[in-house]
């Protein structure tokens, strides 16, 4: 066995996997839980979440598909096409070499946060109107702007 193999099985290992001994029916059905799991793995995306719990949920879903992510390097990969466009694009061009994976959540919680504090001060900037133009402007009709 080489040293990469090596790492993956002490990894695998240290997440303790259930054993399947074919006798008790709550082994099958811990099994069928774990497909599932591998499955919500596979499809899962950050949409909606932030990427603290799009970490949290990755992290406990990893270990359903460690043959999915075996390395440090492969981990961080998927980790990163699971991130919304916008984020992903950038951790995409920007992520060196050798980075580790609390170091590469680190990052796009950083970028996530400066996102939102750039929406925020292009909506504060935004002019706030009513809506409604002057009955003098329009002929004595009034009526509802586009929407901002």
């Amino acid at each position: 066995m080489n040293d990469e193999e090596h790492k993956r099985m002490e990894h695998f290992g240290r997440l303790k996997p259930p054993e399947f001994s074919g006798v008790k029916s709550e082994d099958a059905q811990d099994f069928i839980d774990r497909d599932e799991l591998r499955r919500q793995f596979e499809q899962l995306r950050q949409e909606g979440m932030s990427v603290t719990q799009y970490e949290m949920r990755f992290s406990e879903l990893d270990r359903y598909a460690i043959w999915l992510v075996p390395t440090e390097r492969e981990r961080i990969s998927r980790f990163i096409d699971g991130l919304k466009y916008g984020l992903h694009f950038i951790m995409t061009r920007e992520i060196p070499s050798g980075v580790r994976f609390d170091e590469v959540v680190d990052i796009s919680r950083r970028l996530e946060q400066v996102h939102s504090q750039e929406r925020e001060e292009r909506q504060a900037k935004r002019p706030r109107s009513s809506g409604v133009v002057s009955s003098a402007l329009s002929g004595g009709h009034s009526h509802q702007g586009p929407p901002l």
